[in-house]
């Protein structure tokens, strides 16, 4: 039902729209932000304040969360938006770029819409395909989209750009500068007689709206559920269960550093004497404490803006000299924003 009804718009929006003045739209934004997902691992820059759904191996966002309704059901009243898909698909059938780009180019005419033009460009360095279509759903809503496809690695990646109506051409931006930095994973080297649970020398790193932080390239950073004031907690492990970093953020409440070493102090068991350092350019104070037999911990304390950040590091005691001078680096990396 929904081709036909594509097809059939095809054909008469020519004649319905035909001489009629377009208002052009101008992009809304105002800053980028740096993407980067702990799992999936690519990163990009998009337009700050977007909205974000990850899923496995899929990274949709859109304009705002209210026109994200709109690419589910295109006719309702919905506000119109804009959205980016950067998907990876393994290539299980050991097909080639330019078959995988005809299935898809087949799949969106069968659909009802209208293919605008075929070029080649470049993803990461990269051969990739690009296909430009776009279709009307009824006389007052158009999508228009451009999808880039690239194969790394034994799989797909595909970077997908769709706009209703008149934001198609001056959100392209959007497009343009994802297309320009996306960064695809890179393949982890397997190193043969080496403990694959400690951490390697190459560092990846996790940027958010809280802080900047470079981390072992084979552990995985996550954004954890808040706790009591918690405003912002995350966590980066690896294979081991007894050795990661977490850092979280609460509210200062006015107080200084020094009583908040004092009032949080108590809760990290045997904690050794307060030393002084520095973190992201800021006054710090850590603890030496021991959690549990062969578990060594060490947390930092920084307040600024009124709010106090805690770092804690927990390693397997027997195994110090693998783990504390690449939690070391952790730490000496973080940038509180």
């Amino acid at each position: 039902m929904m081709k036909t009804k594509i097809l059939l718009m095809l054909c008469i929006a020519p004649l319905i729209w035909q001489g009629c003045a377009k208002k052009i739209a101008k992009a809304n934004i105002t800053e980028w932000d740096q993407f980067q997902d702990p799992y999936f691992k690519v990163t990009f820059t998009y337009p700050k304040g977007w909205y974000v759904v990850n899923e496995p191996g899929k990274i949709s966002i859109y304009s705002s969360q209210e026109a994200s309704q709109k690419f589910f059901d295109p006719t309702s009243e919905n506000p119109a938006g804009v959205r980016i898909i950067v998907a990876q698909e393994k290539d299980t059938l050991k097909s080639t770029l330019d078959q995988y780009t005809k299935d898809f180019r087949d799949d969106k005419v069968q659909s009802g819409f209208d293919i605008k033009g075929e070029a080649e460009t470049k993803i990461e360095g990269l051969r990739a395909t690009q296909i430009t279509y776009s279709g009307y759903y009824d006389k007052d809503t158009k999508l228009s989209g451009i999808r880039a496809t690239t194969w790394k690695d034994s799989s797909f990646y595909a970077l997908t750009y769709e706009a209703f109506n008149d934001l198609f051409v001056p959100y392209k931006v959007v497009y343009d500068s994802v297309l320009a930095s996306l960064t695809l994973p890179k393949p982890r080297a397997i190193v043969k007689n080496v403990d694959p649970s400690l951490p390697v020398e190459e560092f990846d790193k996790f940027s958010n709206d809280v802080v900047d932080v470079a981390y072992p390239a084979n552990f995985s950073p996550s954004i954890e559920k808040p706790k009591g004031e918690e405003t912002f907690a995350m966590k980066i492990k690896g294979y081991r269960e007894d050795c990661f970093v977490t850092i979280d953020v609460r509210p200062a409440k006015k107080l200084s550093l020094d009583k908040v070493v004092e009032q949080n102090s108590k809760t990290f068991k045997d904690a050794k004497a307060a030393t002084n350092s520095t973190v992201s350019g800021e006054k710090a104070v850590y603890l030496n404490f021991t959690p549990i037999k062969n578990i060594d911990g060490r947390v930092y304390f920084v307040v600024k803006n009124d709010k106090f950040y805690r770092i804690i590091t927990y390693y397997y005691s027997p195994m110090k000299k693998s783990f504390q001078p690449a939690f070391d680096k952790v730490v000496a990396s973080v940038r509180f924003k």
